[in-house]
């Protein structure tokens, strides 16, 4: 580098700062990449849990006040008495999305009787379903479902 006040940089010198500027910024490519990554992620589940409004927030406050109660043997959903709508929200766990639906429930069945739980003092029964299958044809009226179920309901 030339020590006169008037000389600009050398041809070598502002090649030098050009392949050093390269070298920062492959190193610097993957940190930045990570980084929008993480808040496209981030937006996505901010998304939808706005869309999800109302519905998940009530479910949480419901959760929080009732009591749960899980059956591990499988359930037959009457739609035909259904009391109440279905409501879905969707939730973003350690990078996956995942959707739960609660049917607000009228009646429950299970191959040997109605199922082992029921509602608190009159109040709705929330069943939280993760994974469900439909039986049978399309529109035939009843939801088997499979795994683990939990019923909320006011305490």
């Amino acid at each position: 580098m030339s020590t006169r006040p008037d000389a600009g940089l050398t041809l070598i010198e502002m090649v030098v700062a050009i392949v050093l500027t390269a070298i920062l910024m492959a190193m610097a490519a993957p940190l930045l990449t990570h980084l929008v990554r993480s808040y496209v992620t981030g937006a996505q589940g901010a998304d939808l849990a706005t869309a999800a409004g109302p519905a998940a927030a009530r479910m949480q406050w419901d959760a929080r006040n009732a009591y749960e109660m899980t059956v591990t043997n499988t359930c037959t959903l009457d739609l035909d008495n259904i009391n109440g709508q279905t409501l879905e929200y969707y939730h973003y766990a350690g990078g996956r999305l995942y959707r739960n639906t609660t049917l607000i429930l009228g009646d429950l069945l299970s191959p040997g009787g109605a199922c082992p739980f029921g509602p608190a003092s009159g109040g709705p029964v929330y069943a939280v379903v993760y994974d469900f299958l439909y039986t049978g044809p399309s529109g035939q009226g009843h939801l088997a479902v499979d795994g683990v179920l939990s019923a909320y309901a006011y305490s």
